[in-house]
Formats: structure tokens, sequence, C-alpha cells
């Protein structure tokens, strides 16, 4: 015979549980989630679902503003197509806008800029978004 006492045969199921809860919770509480802090362009890249090419692009259109697709794509090193299809998914995302400038020998060309006017920094606004649909997801049903 065991001359040990089963303490927990006192205690209800219902109690028992109740302390596991508890005890995790505060372990939980103790512990600390290890996260990698991300770049800032993989920030973009997640939130916007942008490639590699389109971060490039983006942070052309910032350090040249008003810039052309042709002197975006001289600047980058980069096949003009290739340019438009990355400003294209630019302003798709809100990132970045153009204008149209009129050519003194007739035609026109467009001209991209990252818009300062936005009453909220686009990359925030969509980061919150996103933030919000990922709790969502993994989230209680």
């Amino acid at each position: 015979m065991s001359s040990r006492t089963d303490l927990s045969s006192d205690i209800s199921p219902d109690n028992q549980a109740e302390r596991g809860i508890a005890r995790r919770a505060a372990e939980a509480d103790e512990t600390e989630i290890s996260v990698k802090k991300p770049t800032r362009e993989e920030v973009l890249q997640t939130v916007f679902g942008l490639g590699v090419q389109d971060v490039r692009t983006y942070d052309a259109v910032v350090e040249i503003t008003g810039a052309t697709a042709s002197e975006l794509s001289d600047h980058l090193d980069r096949d003009r197509s290739n340019v438009n299809r990355s400003l294209k998914r630019l302003r798709e995302t809100g990132l970045v806008t153009r204008g149209r400038r009129l050519l003194d020998e007739g035609g026109h060309v467009y001209q991209y800029y990252v818009d300062d006017e936005m009453s909220e920094d686009p990359v925030t606004h969509a980061v919150n978004k996103w933030k919000s649909a990922a709790l969502d997801a993994v989230g209680p049903e």
C-alpha cells in the first residue's frame, strides 16, 4: 500500500480543470513568444503581395518623384515593360499614383508619385487591415 495521499481526489474534476487552465494562463503570461522582426521589404511584400522588383520600383518612385516609366527603367536597369507591370501593381495597391503630363511636341507621358496628401499613410493603413484579417484567420471560430 502506498502511504502517499492523493490530494487531487479531494478536488472535483471541474476545479481541477479550472486550476489547470489558470496555471497554463499564468505560464503563458510568463512565456515570451519569439517573433522575427520583419524587414521593410518583407512587410511590403506580405501586406501588399508585391514582388522584390515591385518593392525596388516603389523605392525608385519615392527617390525620383515625378519620374516616367522610361526614367524609372533607366534608373533600375530593367526593361520598361517590367517596370510598367510593377507600376500597375503599385497603383492597384494605392502606394503609387500617376499624373499625365502633356508634351510640347504633342502626346503625353505619365509621371509617377507617392501620394503625400493621403489622410493616412497607405502602408500603415494596409498593415492594420492585414493584421486584423490575419487575427481573424487564426482566431476562434
